[in-house]
């Protein structure tokens, strides 16, 4: 890559505005293009950062940028991605790969087949909280993992129209703690036994989906990873993981903006947690595009396809699990074999 490397930024909606500030923060590149059918939005943006608002999807990738970022809806992440390819464009994307699982696996091995960089947008990988508990376990501190605890709980429902294109629970927010369980234990579940439900918003049936759940894995080795999952809390945003070995336990607690408490006569009083999804992640945006810069010039290892092809796997298994009511297997015959770039590592 050029000491400067200019990148294309497809889709101008809050993620895309993420992706842009962060682009702008960074030295080593430089916001060229923004691209999205929006073209108010598209031209706000570009305004904004000093970039061009490129007409039409192939303007945007042939201008010299040196990568792209996709952050459009979800729909819409296979086509761009071919795009990418047919342009030879090394690529970040926003999970998933595609809507279709077909269509997800012919990207992945397409990108392959070109020698492209691609990226998947695991940001919560970056998360420092996460990145220090996955080093105690790498150094076989916690020994060998016997239990993996695993909550994700948002303040609030997402509204309708959202959830209609967001691919569902499993994979609007499993996605990211099922990479998650494989990345800190190096591990792949077997097999899931997975429970949901609309407990407080009977509009999420609607869309086949749910509101809360709780699922079980098995890992490869035989440890077992619980997860919960919901859509709605009364005291803030909830993330937090925990993992036990033969040896201990790492923990990564729920984070609170301001970490101070008020301690008066026998009560102690203090801040609660983040009330938004994003301020709680918000600082793994930058961290993951660094990282992706290191990837490009081949100085690390970054979230892959093959990585968001086995979240998908999990997810399906998941949905099937809860349809049945019963533990299913989880299958990764249709994902091709690795071409050597994912990161996972031996669990201690």
């Amino acid at each position: 890559m050029p000491d400067v490397a200019l990148a294309a930024l497809i889709g101008a909606g809050f993620i895309g505005q993420v992706h842009a500030e962060c682009l702008a923060r960074n030295r080593r590149v430089r916001l060229s293009q923004v691209f999205d059918t929006d073209r108010d939005k598209c031209s706000a943006l570009a305004q904004r950062h000093g970039a061009t608002a490129a007409t039409t999807l192939e303007e945007a990738l042939g201008a010299g940028s040196a990568f792209a970022i996709i952050a459009t809806s979800t729909e819409t992440h296979g086509d761009i991605a071919r795009a990418c390819i047919r342009a030879r464009i090394p690529f970040l994307c926003e999970k998933p790969i595609d809507t279709k699982l077909g269509s997800a696996i012919e990207t992945h091995v397409d990108a392959a087949a070109a020698g492209l960089p691609a990226g998947l947008a695991f940001n919560r990988r970056f998360d420092a909280h996460y990145a220090a508990l996955k080093a105690h376990v790498d150094s076989g501190d916690v020994g060998d993992i016997e239990m993996m605890f695993l909550t994700s709980r948002t303040q609030s429902p997402q509204p309708m129209d959202y959830v209609a294109s967001s691919g569902g629970l499993m994979r609007d927010k499993g996605a990211h703690f099922f990479d998650l369980a494989c990345w800190i234990s190096g591990r792949r579940p077997t097999e899931v036994y997975a429970a949901g439900d609309c407990l407080f918003e009977p509009g999420y049936a609607r869309h086949g989906d749910v509101d809360t759940a709780v699922l079980t894995l098995r890992m490869e080795g035989g440890a077992f990873c619980q997860l919960n999952f919901s859509r709605r809390t009364g005291y803030g945003n909830d993330e937090r993981i925990e993992v036990v070995g033969s040896k201990g336990m790492v923990q990564s607690r729920s984070p609170v903006p301001v970490d101070v408490a008020l301690y008066r006569g026998n009560t102690v009083q203090s801040l609660g947690g983040y009330q938004h999804w994003y301020p709680r992640v918000a600082d793994t945006y930058p961290a993951q595009l660094d990282a992706f810069l290191d990837h490009l010039e081949g100085r690390a290892l970054f979230p892959t396809l093959e990585d968001g092809l086995v979240a998908e796997a999990i997810a399906r298994a998941a949905e099937h699990s809860m349809a049945e009511r019963a533990a299913v297997p989880v299958r990764y015959e249709s994902i091709p074999a690795s071409t050597g770039e994912a990161d996972s590592e031996p669990v201690h």
